[in-house]
């Protein structure tokens, strides 16, 4: 390590005054920028840390400078590091490669509102609704709002004679020709703010009203729009995760080691959950401060509330900072509610990966891998079968190393003969590999004898293949153990979850074979669309519904001549 005694004699100038400091190389390149109340302390607590703590060590061996900045408060020293962390993204900050703003949708505030999506807070004025977890369902909630109470698609809002397409389409109710009254344009506003808040019951009372009122005037068709607003809302309630919190919006940050998992909760539920991604981890004492300013630095919506599973140094400092930027009052519970507890134990493995090695060694006799490959095929009737291959590794899914494969050498119906195909295809891998995997196959014995046939035929004599049976849960191994898991929760919990995500995976991959074959088949029919063209519409849209939501503007932008748009739009439109 670099010699640290020039950083000693820096720290002893250092001013017992608030403010950031900052570690930077000879180049320039941020290394690292922290604050403090006190500098000299602080800066000497890093120094005394060099003996044990190796990401201290590292800090210091690829700092060449140390400088720092005096503040009139410890307030604006927090304010100061959070703008210098964003600008400058020093390496050994924590940094987050996931939750860097995520879609909301917003209901603009205009004469006649229409909804879009944002990925910052306050950006455009009008009522924000989420964040939506995973991303994509904002593209799908904003699609269904169109199709559902028909707000405008167009920004801004032309003056027309003729509606376009969308409306032809039924996703709009075109209001810039006059075709909707001011009032019942409104009222289908009100209710897309229902439906996305959650706070539907009331207003489902009012769209039973409204489609008693179309009866009896024999407007037959607006009745059924109504009635396909209804269901919608009733399914939306019935689905509602864990629903009748005590508070009607909050984030809940859990963190176990360096896992952080996010919860959201709007309109009393449970709207979206989805780990956060740490690119780096920096120091411990710190984490979790950190992880929640990066979090709502860039851009999502702050809450009311905020639980955290941990007690924060700086507390009082970023609710002030978070109550600034949302200007309205923040609240944060070192504390997680109950019924928010329950949810994260029913839904996702956060294993004591210490207590499992334990458990495991003394089950079958060996130690815990560090990695386990699961395996399953997905068959229609026996097309489009696929294999999957999802890895979990020290204690998680690791969804970077998940494989697919698409069945090459087997016609028709055989699972055997799929399986055998696809896991030689990926234990070929394994023979140049020092550290073998566990392999777990979804399935009971005959699924095993395949995976063993192909471990044999390769000479993989240390390699040990599982096999998982559902509905009773029997684990059988390759020396012949048949295991009752409901016996054992720690190591059901482990298989079921890596069984059950290569299961999805598969049956993903088949249903998105299916489409793209289906929605090729429906493309084949229209003038002037070949294969070229097919391939660009399918990575651009994926389904036929976005396709026919594409102006032939977009198309034209897609390489697209203006009539062969044209024939693409009429055609789905007709």
């Amino acid at each position: 390590m670099k010699d640290a005694v020039p950083f000693k004699e820096k720290i002893e100038e250092a001013p017992e005054q608030p403010g950031v400091y900052i570690f930077r190389s000879s180049e320039g390149r941020y290394i690292y920028i922290g604050k403090a109340k006190n500098l000299k302390k602080r800066l000497k607590g890093h120094y005394q840390q060099l003996k044990y703590d190796p990401k201290e060590q590292r800090i210091f061996s690829e700092s060449d400078t140390l400088e720092w900045i005096i503040t009139k408060s410890d307030y604006e020293a927090f304010v100061l590091e959070n703008e210098l962390i964003k600008q400058y993204k020093p390496r050994y900050n924590v940094r987050l490669k996931s939750g860097s703003g995520y879609p909301m949708l917003v209901i603009t505030d205009e004469e006649y509102p229409t909804v879009l999506i944002s990925r910052k807070y306050g950006e455009i004025k009008g009522d924000y609704f989420g964040p939506f977890l995973p991303s994509r369902t904002a593209r799908a909630m904003k699609d269904l709002i169109h199709r559902l109470f028909k707000l405008r698609t167009c920004d801004p809002m032309p003056k027309r004679d003729i509606a376009c397409f969308d409306y032809h389409l039924g996703l709009c109710s075109a209001p810039c020709t006059g075709k909707l009254s001011k009032k019942d344009y409104n009222f289908d506003v009100k209710g897309a703010k229902a439906f996305l808040s959650g706070d539907v019951k009331k207003f489902i009372y009012q769209l039973y009203d409204r489609i008693e009122e179309y009866t009896k005037k024999m407007m037959f068709e607006k009745a059924a729009v109504v009635r396909d607003q209804i269901t919608a809302m009733e399914n939306l309630v019935q689905k509602q995760e864990v629903s009748g919190l005590p508070f009607e919006e909050g984030d809940i940050l859990f963190f176990r080691g360096s896992e952080v998992l996010l919860i959201v909760v709007r309109g009393y539920r449970i709207v979206g959950k989805e780990f956060l991604k740490v690119k780096e981890e920096g120091l411990k004492d710190e984490f979790a401060l950190k992880v929640l300013t990066e979090y709502y630095s860039k851009g999502n919506y702050i809450p009311s509330n905020i639980f955290v599973n941990r007690e924060l140094d700086e507390i009082d400092n970023i609710i002030r900072w978070l109550s600034n930027k949302k200007r309205g009052e923040v609240s944060i519970t070192s504390g997680i509610p109950e019924e928010i507890k329950q949810f994260i134990d029913r839904n996702f493995s956060l294993l004591d990966v210490d207590r499992l090695k334990n458990i495991f060694i003394k089950l079958f006799g060996f130690e815990l891998p560090d990695r386990i490959e699961g395996f399953d095929i997905s068959t229609l009737q026996g097309n489009f079968t696929v294999g999957s291959c999802v890895v979990w590794e020290k204690g998680k899914m690791n969804k970077k190393e998940y494989r697919r494969f698409k069945v090459k050498t087997v016609k028709g119906i055989d699972d055997y003969a799929s399986l055998r195909e696809v896991l030689y295809r990926r234990f070929r891998k394994y023979t140049q590999m020092e550290n073998l995997p566990l392999v777990l196959i979804d399935g009971g014995k005959g699924q095993l004898k395949q995976g063993l046939v192909v471990k044999d035929a390769l000479g993989l004599k240390k390699l040990r293949v599982f096999s998982i049976a559902k509905k009773e849960e029997v684990l059988f191994t390759d020396d012949g153990k048949e295991i009752k898991l409901f016996e054992f929760q720690h190591i059901l919990k482990l298989f079921t979850q890596i069984r059950d995500e290569a299961h999805r995976f598969a049956v993903s991959y088949n249903r998105k074979l299916r489409e793209k074959e289906g929605l090729k088949e429906v493309l084949d029919k229209i003038d002037g669309v070949g294969k070229k063209r097919k391939e660009i519409l399918y990575r651009t849209y994926k389904t036929l519904d976005r396709i026919a939501q594409a102006s032939v503007e977009e198309l034209r932008k897609l390489g697209i001549p203006e009539n062969v748009a044209q024939n693409i739009k009429k055609y789905l439109s007709d």
